[in-house]
């Protein structure tokens, strides 16, 4: 076959085998039917020994997944930075190794998010203006989803910091969510000027300096309302955000549904609306999104829960592919390298603190 008439062949997803709390199985089960529905082919990173058998009890007919040996396994327990240091063939270090030589696309885990990000670091390396990588995540809201980051893959973070998510995470949500100019706000415990710590004042600063569409300090009340598009936070609160959101809403869906049964016309109502409840349910299920891209690295690399079901390990899959072809990498690189992001070092006059309107006054 002349080479301008050959199928273009993917690149195999590298998914870390031994990530998540139910590792192997649930990572190969998931893997299967992610080759069924089309995302494969895959390479299954970890334990060679568990990893085969795991695939000979749960997929033994699925040819799209191939094994690549990792000896050394990071816990989630484990300190991130020390462990990425220390277990160099890890299953993390492994697929990552993979995607920076060519042979894998991305790479997916539900292991340590810390140590994901750790690793990516030390194998791929950040992309040019990145100072440190952050995780993303769509978050459902009243409205369309509202991009939360970072998810958890820096605890403590500098104003400059703070300044980068916001580049990162307005262009991914242009990316991934199809917003043109989405809104930024800075996460706050008020939208008053004596509000937030002196990190959030100095990133309230420089954000007013940037060609962003920022919107100033946004409360906590603001994120599942969907009033701005992308909110910005250290790892620490925004993963504490993501998962009481989770909780709240779908303990709301539950409540709701044990109040309907409470007697015979909430019975009828609820099976009236078991469809329209059943939905919900999927829409705001973390499993059904699949995993977070980590933003910042110079390779997709994505996130997934640590408790992630097979089905979820298999849309985290879905989502990686999806990154890999609408070239996440390439554009966030270019979101970064168009703008001139400030850092602590520059001076400007104070800017007044605004509520998120869309918009915000500049002199």
């Amino acid at each position: 076959m002349p080479e301008a008439a050959r199928p273009r062949v993917a690149l195999p997803i590298a998914l870390d085998a031994m990530g998540g709390d139910r590792a192997p199985d649930v990572v190969v089960e998931g893997a299967a039917l992610a080759c069924r529905a089309g995302h494969g082919p895959i390479a299954l990173v970890g334990d060679e020994a568990r990893v085969r058998a795991a695939i000979e009890r749960l997929a033994p007919a699925e040819d799209g997944l191939t094994v690549v040996p990792a000896t050394e396994v990071i816990g989630m327990a484990e300190h991130p930075g020390r462990a990425a240091r220390a277990k160099r063939d890890s299953s993390m270090h492994v697929g990552f190794a993979l995607v920076r030589d060519g042979k894998a696309c991305a790479l997916v885990s539900a292991g340590n998010s810390g140590a994901m990000m750790a690793v990516g670091l030390l194998t791929l390396r950040r992309i040019p203006r990145c100072e440190r990588p952050a995780i993303a995540s769509a978050m459902p809201t009243r409205g369309s989803p509202t991009v939360l980051l970072d998810m958890g893959a820096n605890v403590e973070c500098r104003a400059s910091h703070l300044v980068q998510f916001a580049l990162m995470g307005a262009a991914y949500a242009e990316i991934a969510l199809g917003k043109q100019r989405p809104t930024v706000g800075l996460l706050s415990n008020g939208t008053e000027p004596t509000k937030g710590t002196e990190t959030l004042r100095e990133a309230h600063r420089l954000l007013n300096m940037t060609d962003l569409k920022y919107v100033g300090y946004v409360e906590g009340h603001t994120v599942p309302m969907g009033e701005v598009d992308v909110v910005v936070t250290d790892g620490f609160v925004g993963n504490v955000v993501l998962k009481l959101s989770e909780g709240i809403a779908l303990a709301l869906i539950d409540r709701v549904r044990e109040k309907l049964r409470g007697d015979w016309l909430g019975s009828l109502g609820a099976a009236l609306m078991k469809r329209a409840l059943r939905e919900l349910r999927e829409e705001l299920d973390w499993s059904n999104i699949g995993g977070a891209p980590l933003l910042g690295i110079d390779g997709v690399g994505v996130v997934a829960h640590g408790g992630s079901s097979a089905s979820a390990i298999a849309n985290a899959v879905r989502v990686a592919r999806d990154y890999v072809e609408v070239d996440l990498v390439g554009r966030l690189r270019l979101a970064l390298e168009a703008s001139e992001a400030p850092d602590e070092h520059t001076s400007t006059a104070e800017l007044p603190i605004t509520r998120a309107t869309g918009g915000h006054e500049r002199p």
